[in-house]
């Protein structure tokens, strides 16, 4: 009886979860650029579904998602890579990625999130962008 009632608490957790993030995306505009840019990043790798993107973000979406990771992250209490994940997921779940797409973005954010893109998004704030 006591993992039947554990099973559903997780289970509504777990939907609250799926909910606020719905929520969370459908009323930041800053959110879905960082998503649409993380999805149209792992579509281009591996003859994918037409992304237009080369080998790493724009200047401009690595801002955006550094931004928004930095302020997730301070809301929630967790750390960039644990919202990078978050962002991976919800990227993933909203595009359906394949399991190549899903390897291409969860690398990419993570280097944002690691501080690889730092140097490129200093100089994007400078006004210093490709």
């Amino acid at each position: 009886m006591h993992n039947i009632f554990k099973f559903l608490w997780i289970s509504v957790i777990i939907c609250m979860f799926f909910a606020m993030s719905a929520y969370i995306y459908r009323v930041d505009e800053g959110l879905q650029f960082c998503i649409k840019a993380i999805q149209d990043y792992a579509y281009s790798g591996f003859g994918g579904r037409g992304g237009q993107h080369g080998d790493i973000f724009w200047d401009n979406e690595s801002y955006a998602i550094k931004h928004y990771l930095k302020m997730f992250a301070e809301l929630a209490s967790a750390t960039l890579k644990q919202v990078a994940d978050w962002f991976v997921w919800l990227a993933s779940t909203l595009g359906r990625f394949n399991a190549n797409e899903l390897r291409r973005a969860d690398h990419e954010v993570h280097d944002i999130a690691d501080g690889r893109y730092d140097g490129r998004i200093q100089k994007y704030q400078q006004g210093i962008s490709r």
